[in-house]
């Protein structure tokens, strides 16, 4: 996908200007002091927080923005020019992010499963005829998608999914059942894992298949977290019907499209401009201003931690994009442990006042982003598989026993 290791300086300069141009012809800049006490949205968790009606609406709003940036050739920057994209280097993406960070750009974080999980697989293991009609339509916004992997009993274990597909004739039918599903309700296209051999096969024994979110035999159901949103589904397929076309890389191959669907969920939230928070660090320390607790030294040192540890991770961002990074967990890790530490210290400067909504701007965000975290913590394999893949495949120390 990326064309260059090191951009041209002119030529990065020339894309800053065009998406400074196309952003600020449709919408403002956000004020430099964007984070100070009651300036701004004081949400810390970027994903969208309606439901209903008032979801759907923001997602038109998404969509239509969407629509523009990719008639623009800005949508997909690092994208292959045949199916939409512009044919640049990552480089030139991260760019463009942090440009649209700069301004009061749409919500758009119902994409991300499109753009930094489906997308990526579709493009590394789809047809050219899959490729053609979906990554176009994906990266416009037409079509949304979600990601059926995880089942009541087969979470971080994933290779003992119980969802089966069987062939008939030039079809599959599909039964089961799919739980934790990002976006589900609002999709148009889910990417699902299903058995195509026996259990005992395990992971030698499953199949990726792309499927219409509006086919007969499918039904979503959301899932009210604990936080009031519901942003997860739990997905019911009763004799799903799908033409063998469908079907994402060969037959009992799935684990390896698995892989990939995978280290693209785990490394997206590595951006600081990906969508999954909304400038924690500099709300903390305008958290700590206003309650006086930037004049104990000992929140100081959080605070400079918690500024630490945002750097670090955009680092490892960037060192993923050149190709140089260590594997996608240790990023997740990374994201995880950080917003720990971020719900902690502002836990320890707002005490009560952190968990009851009052409506006073800048409180009960962070309880928000307390009770969202743990769901970070399990969402691509748990932070206990990621440790273990750690361990085996970059330290290179003995495998766990398996039972």
């Amino acid at each position: 996908m990326t064309t260059e290791l090191v951009p041209d300086q002119d030529e990065l300069r020339a894309l800053a200007e065009e998406v400074h141009a196309f952003v600020s012809a449709r919408v403002p800049r956000k004020r430099r002091s964007s984070g100070s006490w009651g300036e701004g949205s004081d949400a810390v968790m970027a994903l969208s927080t309606k439901r209903g009606e008032e979801e759907l609406a923001e997602l038109e709003v998404a969509k239509a923005w969407q629509r523009d940036l990719f008639d623009a050739g800005l949508a997909w920057i690092d994208g292959p020019v045949e199916y939409g994209g512009r044919g640049l280097s990552a480089e030139h993406a991260r760019l463009v992010r942090q440009i649209m960070a700069e301004y009061e750009t749409p919500l758009t974080s119902h994409f991300m499963v499109s753009f930094d999980i489906v997308g990526p697989t579709i493009l590394a293991h789809g047809t050219p005829e899959q490729r053609q009609r979906w990554l176009p339509a994906i990266w416009r916004g037409d079509v949304v998608c979600c990601q059926l992997f995880s089942e009541p009993e087969a979470g971080s274990d994933l290779a003992s999914l119980r969802t089966t597909a069987v062939r008939d004739g030039d079809d599959w039918v599909i039964s089961g059942q799919k739980v934790w599903s990002s976006g589900a309700h609002y999709s148009q296209l889910g990417e699902l894992l299903a058995r195509t051999g026996t259990p005992a096969d395990r992971a030698r024994g499953i199949t990726a298949f792309l499927v219409e979110m509006d086919r007969p035999g499918i039904q979503v159901r959301p899932l009210r977290q604990m936080n009031g949103n519901e942003h997860f589904n739990e997905v019911f397929i009763d004799e799903l019907r799908i033409p063998d076309s469908n079907r994402l890389g060969p037959v009992n191959g799935g684990w390896a499209v698995a892989q990939t669907t995978l280290g693209g969920e785990r490394s997206f939230i590595s951006d600081e401009n990906s969508g999954i928070l909304n400038d924690p660090v500099r709300k903390l320390f305008a958290l700590a201003k206003q309650t006086g607790a930037f004049a104990d030294s000992a929140i100081r040192e959080q605070l400079g931690e918690a500024w630490a540890r945002q750097r670090i991770l955009q680092m490892t961002g960037e060192r993923l994009d050149r190709g140089e990074a260590p594997p996608e967990s240790v990023v997740k890790l990374q994201m995880g442990e950080n917003m720990e530490f971020f719900y902690n210290v502002a836990a320890r400067m707002l005490g009560p006042r952190m968990t009851v909504d009052t409506g006073e701007w800048g409180t009960y965000v962070w309880s928000d982003l307390l009770l969202g975290a743990p769901a970070h913590r399990i969402a691509g394999g748990s932070d206990e598989i990621q440790r273990n893949i750690i361990a085996e495949r970059l330290l290179g120390l003995p495998r766990e026993p398996r039972p």
